[in-house]
């Protein structure tokens, strides 16, 4: 009778561990909005409609965190405090997902404090104003090999200086990384920012900050979307400051893969098509 029991539960837990395993998409996408916005993807929303459109199949999911900066309409929680909860909630977040569906391709797309707590999920700290002090990425190794493409937008981490960061910002935001700073897995990232604005950046047009998926909407698609055919390059693991970035590619970029710019390191010729100037900082294998 033990051995029927035994069988019988080993049947069960191999039909529930196929049963998830056929309820898992092949792509998944986490969003997180920015500060006083209500639950839901705020800002990101777009972005990351954008990206389930063009990949049939892909499922998403916002971050669930305060999102707060003080103001009473988010529970006065302080922002250093939401980030803090806000960077623990994505990695908590990523890895529960990345168990169940281990062969998922994942992406991020952050706005504003959005971006900054997947930047810290992704990258690690350290980040005082969160009172985060561990440069280790809070998202486990595993998880961050399936993670393709992180997008972030308006981020208070941006730091003007490195390949992966994009736009027309030429300092920093007010929890800007240092200068130098290169992520680990800076080759799956780009980070959005404009010298107009005030929070990324040491603009003073507030309105400015809501303007990155009109701006550079289909451009962070269509990274994202080069990143998940060809696997997502560079990185897997490991934060901490001053480290390098993603491998340099010894072959040719695919079709609407980066192929240039200011600081990158990667391949500098296209598989297909040609590689053109977007801006001093990207350029992009089109046809």
């Amino acid at each position: 009778m033990r051995s029927v029991s035994a069988s019988v539960m080993a049947l069960v837990a191999g039909c529930a561990m196929l049963a998830n395993a056929q309820s898992c998409p092949s792509i998944h996408i986490f969003g997180a909005r920015e500060t006083t916005v209500g639950p839901g993807y705020g800002s990101a929303g777009r972005l990351v409609d954008m990206i389930r459109a063009a990949n049939s199949g892909a499922t998403s999911e916002a971050i669930t965190y305060p999102a707060c900066g003080g103001q009473s309409s988010c529970g006065g929680i302080q922002y250093g405090d939401s980030v803090r909860q806000g960077t623990a909630a994505v990695a908590s977040a990523v890895n529960s997902f990345h168990q169940r569906c281990p062969n998922a391709q994942i992406v991020l797309v952050g706005y504003s404090q959005g971006g900054q707590i997947m930047d810290n999920a992704l990258c690690g700290g350290p980040d005082s104003g969160a009172g985060i002090s561990s440069s280790t990425p809070p998202i486990s190794a595993s998880a961050i090999n399936q993670i393709r493409a992180a997008i972030f937008l308006g981020s208070p981490r941006y730091q003007y200086g490195v390949a992966s960061q994009v736009g027309t910002c030429r300092a920093g935001g007010f929890s800007a990384r240092p200068s130098g700073y290169v992520c680990a897995n800076a080759a799956k990232l780009r980070s959005y920012c404009d010298s107009q604005d005030p929070y990324c950046c040491n603009g003073n047009d507030a309105n400015h900050h809501q303007q990155y998926v009109s701006i550079y909407g289909q451009q962070a698609l269509t990274f994202v979307n080069s990143q998940l055919s060809s696997g997502g390059g560079g990185g897997g693991g490991g934060g901490g400051g001053g480290g390098g970035g993603g491998t340099p590619s010894p072959t040719c970029a695919a079709l609407w893969g980066q192929c240039g710019g200011q600081g990158w390191q990667g391949a500098t010729c296209c598989s297909q098509g040609t590689c053109r100037a977007s801006n001093q900082w990207y350029s992009q294998c089109v046809n």
